[in-house]
């Protein structure tokens, strides 16, 4: 069955949708952590939450529209890492902010920022390797599971009442830090894609 031509855009269009829910929902974890009321405080905080928790399933749905709809493609396949990266980091920056730039912390989003805008300016303006040369590994795709559920944790943290976050910082820094190795990792196949002689 052939689908109307704006329908099988959908998928496309909840992937853009993810990439803005991740800023937005950065902007809000910050009014969050920056707000004088502890209401206000709850009730960005709860909201911030809730657009990660959606952004991060649509992950899943724009990929089970695009097989359902018949409408995977070359814009989809490039634009799902793209929002992958927006949404996670712009939620790890927003951590770094409120935790006043600590370095502990600091340093390994900077590593998994400066990986992540490496390989997509690979993919948009890198050496043509032919078309699978820059496709999503297995090793990406468990790299951005994994920075999602760690970049979702403090949300868990503090809904199951562990309110102290000086009790549980620095373990979630080391979840961090195993993030930004997995990713330095990750990044391997796709710097030798880029400088194989053709």
């Amino acid at each position: 069955m052939r689908y109307p031509v704006m329908l099988r855009q959908l998928p496309n269009l909840i992937t853009v949708l993810r990439a803005i829910g991740g800023l937005a929902g950065a902007w809000l974890l910050l009014q969050s952590a920056g707000a004088g009321l502890e209401e206000s405080a709850v009730y960005y905080g709860v909201l911030s939450g809730v657009v990660f928790a959606v952004s991060a399933a649509s992950d899943w749905l724009d990929g089970w529209l695009a097989r359902r709809l018949d409408a995977q493609s070359e814009l989809g396949a490039l634009l799902d890492p793209i929002a992958d990266k927006v949404l996670t980091g712009a939620y790890l920056v927003a951590y770094t902010l409120i935790a006043g730039g600590n370095p502990a912390l600091a340093i390994p989003v900077g590593i998994i920022l400066l990986r992540d805008v490496l390989v997509t300016g690979l993919r948009l303006a890198g050496p043509k390797r032919g078309p699978d040369a820059y496709a999503v590994t297995g090793d990406a795709k468990a790299k951005t599971a994994l920075t999602m559920i760690v970049v979702a944790l403090p949300f868990v943290f503090v809904t199951a009442g562990f309110s102290d976050i000086a009790s549980w910082f620095y373990y979630w820094v080391g979840g961090v830090w195993l993030c930004a190795a997995m990713t330095a990792w990750s990044a391997i196949p796709y710097l030798r894609a880029a400088f194989r002689r053709a």
